[in-house]
């Protein structure tokens, strides 16, 4: 599948947007580099669009949502910098097959239009967690279009097989796409990790990082329930999602950076596909 070359994880704290962090920007630097990082080397892939999935929109309790107007845009007026103001076009393309896979893997989807929005009293803008990301990919020079995912809250092996209808939509339309993931790791690892529920916060983030970096799904299924419920995450989803969508696929991944100085975990990876075929074991001897 050549039209999908690299993936990310990447956090969305606020304190990120230099018009926002003032100053806690040097407390999270390497994660700020790290995000430099992690959207040049998508820029470099030159994708066309951008499926970005976050577990700050329009949450549902039986389905993920995907906006479906044709264009989106969203600020940062909630965090005190109105003029930093992003917008996209929606690939409706490709928003038309992930709807189609989606339904033949049985995965409920809410498609968001301006009627279903008022119904529900939803704003159709950007949240945070998909601004913050695109603030970076748009500083390094992507101006492609947009799929916008709200993971709701479905069950864990839900959101992969959705990731799965994804790659599947990816594969039927001729452009090239990169995936990210956002969401921030646990919301409990102060400097003092002596406290139980801190001390599973800090197990967490390894745990997933290291799953993140391994490609491996079951470690994720297999974590201990009472160290997800301590962590307070908002990104286990979105990560089951990104382990869905490249599933299956000769990929490789890689830790750009973790840290947690104020006391959540924000870590960014990078997965990219190998598009050689897999070497298969000689049988010759």
């Amino acid at each position: 599948m050549k039209n999908l070359e690299i993936c990310a994880l990447m956090p969305h704290p606020s304190s990120m947007i230099p018009e926002v962090g003032n100053g806690e920007l040097d407390k999270i630097k390497n994660t700020i580099a790290a995000a430099a990082e992690a959207a040049k080397k998508i820029k470099e892939c030159n994708p066309q669009t951008i499926i970005l999935i976050t577990p700050h929109g329009p949450a549902f309790e039986d389905a993920v949502s995907i906006s479906v107007h044709p264009r989106l845009k969203g600020s940062f007026a909630a965090f005190g910098a109105p003029d930093v103001v992003l917008g996209f076009e929606t690939d409706g393309l490709l928003v038309r097959h992930i709807l189609k896979k989606a339904d033949r893997l049985g995965v409920n989807i809410v498609e968001l239009t301006d009627d279903e929005a008022k119904n529900h009293g939803i704003r159709l803008e950007l949240d945070h967690g998909a601004l913050v990301p695109l603030y970076y990919l748009t500083k390094a020079g992507f101006k492609g279009q947009l799929v916008h995912i709200s993971v709701g809250m479905l069950s864990y092996e839900e959101v992969y097989t959705f990731g799965k209808a994804v790659q599947a939509a990816i594969s039927s339309v001729d452009k090239r796409v990169a995936v990210i993931a956002s969401g921030n790791l646990s919301h409990c690892v102060p400097a003092d990790d002596a406290l139980s529920d801190h001390a599973k916060g800090r197990e967490f983030d390894h745990k997933v990082m290291e799953a993140v970096e391994k490609l491996n799904i079951k470690a994720l299924l297999q974590m201990d329930r009472e160290v997800v419920a301590a962590a307070k995450e908002c990104s286990l989803r979105s990560i089951f999602f990104l382990m869905g969508v490249v599933g299956g696929l000769n990929a490789t991944g890689e830790t750009l950076s973790y840290e947690a100085p104020l006391g959540i975990g924000y870590g960014v990876s990078l997965i990219t596909l190998q598009h050689k075929p897999k070497e298969t074991p000689s049988t010759k001897h």
